[in-house]
């Protein structure tokens, strides 16, 4: 029991140690070399603003919403069962 627990834990930190090489090469790579990184523009240069009014409703179509289908209370949520 003790032997595979031994084995287990070495295994974990093998893996562990592979992930976290794995990482540094992949940074160490994103930043190599002496090229500076590339600035985009941010200025917008595709089509015009367009500016719309619209008229807001005088009064909504429903002034108080009312269920369509109602349900009966089931025996048991009363008092008068």
């Amino acid at each position: 029991m003790q032997h595979s627990l031994k084995m287990g834990a070495m295994v974990v930190a093998g893996a562990a140690l592979v992930a976290a090489g794995a990482f540094v090469t992949a940074l160490s790579d994103e930043t190599a070399g002496s090229a500076a990184p590339t600035v985009l523009s941010s200025k917008m240069t595709v089509g015009e603003t367009a500016t719309t009014t619209t008229v807001p409703p005088s009064a909504p179509p429903t002034p108080v919403a009312e269920p369509g289908l109602k349900a009966t209370v089931p025996c048991g949520f009363t008092s008068g069962c």
